[in-house]
Parts: C-alpha cells; structure tokens; sequence
C-alpha cells in the first residue's frame, strides 16, 4: 500500500480537530499525568491564540488525521531551563510505521528553527526511533522519569 503524502499544519488551520488532540494527548499521557481534557484542550486552544513560540502540529494523511506533535516551552521539570521541547509525538496506530512521526518531529524541528532557536530536546522511552532522526542522548533520567532518555538535536 502507498501511503500518501504526510501534510503537517498548525492546528490553528484545523481547529475542528482540537477535541480529538485533545482526546490523543489525554489518553496517551494526560490521564497518567493528572492532566484533565479540559486542562488540555485549554492548553492547546491558548498555544493556537497566543502563537508565542509554543506549537500544536497535526499530521494529516490523505485528509484524515495521523497525528500531533508539539513544541513547548517547558515539558520537564528538572530540565525546566532547556528549551525548547519536541513533545506529544502521537501517531494513529494504523498509520505508525509509516513516516508519521518522522514528519511531525521535523515540523516541530522547523518550528523551532523559524522561532530561532539553535537546539531542540526531547524525553522518551524510544530513543532509537529519534536516534534515526539525527537525535542525541544526552542523559539516562532518574527520578520520575526513571529509564527514560533525555535528547538533544542541534538544528
């Protein structure tokens, strides 16, 4: 099956699909956090009003949505002097393994990029999959995030 062109957007430009960022954030990190939908789809609404430099992305496939990404300001605690972050990378489960994700990270990349900052970071459980996009380990995390990899990316 060929999979058509990946179109990343500013959720600003698809805002009918803020509930179902809303609902992917919540379920995949959200509940587990302490984090509400509506904290989350609040969250989402003001990065889309404000446009400060924090950036809620959408991935869309043949018009149906894939995925999201973010970039924020601050998405670690004990890091919380790095910035920017690459967070919220989620991808549908029937269109992971596809390039998804690869796309909604170099959005994100961009994003930072055009808002002017020389490096990007990233926590994850998974730091194979962003090792294949140009991603550094900089720290294995204790505490909280125990186990996970803290990354960086020079852009």
């Amino acid at each position: 099956m060929t999979l058509s062109a990946i179109d990343v957007r500013p959720l600003g430009d698809v805002p009918h699909l803020l509930p179902l960022c809303t609902r992917w954030n919540y379920e995949a990190w959200g509940r587990d956090d302490g984090e509400t939908p509506e904290i989350i789809s609040e969250a989402f609404a003001r990065m889309v009003r404000d446009a400060r430099g924090e950036h809620v992305l959408v991935a869309l496939v043949d018009g149906e949505p894939a995925g999201m990404s973010l970039l924020i300001d601050d998405d670690l605690d004990s890091n919380s002097h790095l910035k920017p972050w690459v967070a919220g990378v989620y991808v549908e489960p029937r269109f992971r393994g596809r390039g998804v994700a690869t796309a909604l990270v170099a959005a994100a990349e961009n994003c930072a990029r055009q808002d002017g900052h020389r490096q990007a970071w990233l926590y994850t459980g998974l730091p194979e999959l962003y090792a294949r996009m140009g991603w550094s380990t900089r720290e294995i995390l204790s505490g909280e995030r125990a186990g996970m990899s803290l990354m960086a990316k020079v852009l």
